[in-house]
């Protein structure tokens, strides 16, 4: 009974959460959970602090290794000497049991190793290279996540539009059953309403899909809910394109393209380690210092020994013939360096064109806007025409709807510009140099709350405002 009581005691609590909208979330936001989630992202984090190891790994063959050991044992002997005249021998025959123990300590220092020169400057070149890859998983999660956000803003831009389209060609079709019914009108119009409402009943299940298809994009890449997203202030001044020519922006983006770098660090990697392999037929010299103790009570010989032994000098070792190895670990180290090479001209090539198609649609994107808006506030004044028409019945219901569906279906393509556009901004950025968060912040300015005077339908019907031709 208590239990049950405590059940029922519980219920409003539960409502009330259920019922509790969840917040509201912007770009930044979504990015910062990116970051945290992404698995991409992380994996170049691990791998950069992995690569990070590298460098002390390498520089330790230039430092001096000590090496310190010590022993101890308990011995237990039996010593018979044969053969010889009786009386020959000054050493006894017998069992012996002693305690015998040592230690010593050892310093080596490398003076001259080539291959080991090569292989920390190759080291370092692929640390590089992984704090380039680094920094390029952060800029390709800000063109990820922002072209996701978009993404379920025009889908959701796309969704209003066909459930306008949808009201139309509802209102069109029942108009033309009472035209029918009424004999006004033969069943072939009433028919091919029909199939046109069908049609586009078929598009809104299918736009309704698509929205939900952006919002899983955004989950699996943030692992939160992705609702009540802030939708973009169209109303907001667009940045205008970055002044500059094309050749400016060619010439940056092979100094500071990210991809780009990358793989020339990699090349100039994959070079060094190749000279590190070619210089393993160079000779090494060691320096080696070392003392030694080592003390036994007693031995084979019937007496005890106490060794003390200080040594120092040099080591040389020149590699004659390993059997054809050394020859060809080089070979394949040079074909892998000219690979790498050839990758990164490959790399240079494809950033030119990506400059080039970036800056020429950021060009273009940002006049299309000028157009598409000038054909918002066209479709927006035939709409208020429309709407004046049907209060003095000149225009009916049907003829309304159309113009409401022209209206929203010039928004959506206005919207469609909008985010192309920014997009396109940062995918030229990206091409010339790299992305970072803020760049984001940046993109976040242009959004608002939902809800807000002006905001976008994200979605849901727009608020009614009086429109005039």
């Amino acid at each position: 009974m208590m239990r049950k009581c405590l059940s029922l005691a519980l219920v409003p609590a539960l409502l009330a959460c259920a019922s509790t909208p969840a917040l509201a979330a912007n770009l930044k936001d979504i990015f910062q959970a990116a970051r945290l989630h992404d698995m991409g992202y992380r994996q170049a984090g691990a791998s950069y602090r992995e690569a990070r190891t590298m460098g002390p790994e390498a520089r330790s063959a230039f430092l001096p290794h000590i090496t310190a050991q010590a022993n101890t044992s308990y011995n237990d002997l039996t010593s018979k000497i044969l053969g010889g005249a009786s009386g020959g021998f000054v050493f006894p025959s017998g069992h012996f049991t002693f305690n015998s123990h040592g230690y010593g300590v050892s310093v080596t220092e490398t003076l001259l190793d080539i291959r080991a020169l090569y292989a920390w400057r190759a080291a370092g070149a692929t640390m590089h290279a992984a704090r380039q890859h680094y920094a390029l998983a952060q800029s390709n999660l800000v063109l990820t996540v922002a072209a996701q956000y978009f993404g379920f803003l025009l889908a959701q831009d796309d969704l209003h539009l066909r459930r306008a389209e949808e009201r139309a060609l509802r209102a069109e079709y029942q108009s033309a059953l009472r035209s029918f019914r009424l004999g006004r009108a033969p069943i072939t119009d009433a028919n091919e309403a029909r199939a046109r409402y069908e049609a586009v009943h078929a598009a809104v299940l299918a736009a309704r899909n698509a929205v939900r298809l952006a919002r899983a994009r955004i989950e699996r890449t943030t692992g939160r809910p992705a609702h009540h997203l802030w939708p973009l202030n169209l109303h907001h001044p667009l940045p205008r394109p970055r002044a500059g020519v094309l050749t400016t922006d060619e010439a940056q983006a092979l100094r500071d393209n990210l991809v780009l770098q990358a793989a020339r660090t990699e090349a100039h990697a994959a070079s060094e380690n190749a000279h590190a392999v070619s210089a393993g037929r160079y000779p090494t010299i060691t320096a080696e210092a070392g003392y030694s103790y080592s003390r036994a009570g007693n031995g084979e010989f019937g007496f005890g020994t106490v060794l003390r032994d200080k040594t120092i000098g040099l080591d040389l070792t020149l590699p004659i013939y390993q059997g054809g190895e050394l020859s060809a670990e080089s070979a394949r180290a040079s074909a892998a360096a000219f690979k790498a090479h050839v990758a990164a001209l490959r790399i240079e090539r494809r950033v030119q064109f990506d400059v080039r198609q970036a800056f020429l649609n950021v060009r273009n994107g940002y006049h299309e806007i000028a157009a598409l808006a000038a054909a918002k506030k066209a479709a927006r004044v035939a709409l208020a025409s429309e709407r004046l028409g049907m209060r003095v019945g000149v225009r009916n219901n049907v003829d309304v709807l159309r113009a409401e569906q022209a209206y929203y279906r010039s928004r959506r393509d206005f919207a469609r510009a909008t985010y192309d556009y920014l997009l396109g901004r940062l995918e030229l950025k990206a091409a010339v140099s790299h992305l970072t968060a803020g760049d984001i912040g940046r993109l976040n300015a242009l959004l608002q709350p939902p809800g807000a005077v002006g905001a976008p339908s994200n979605g849901r019907r727009p608020p009614r405002r009086p429109l005039r031709p």
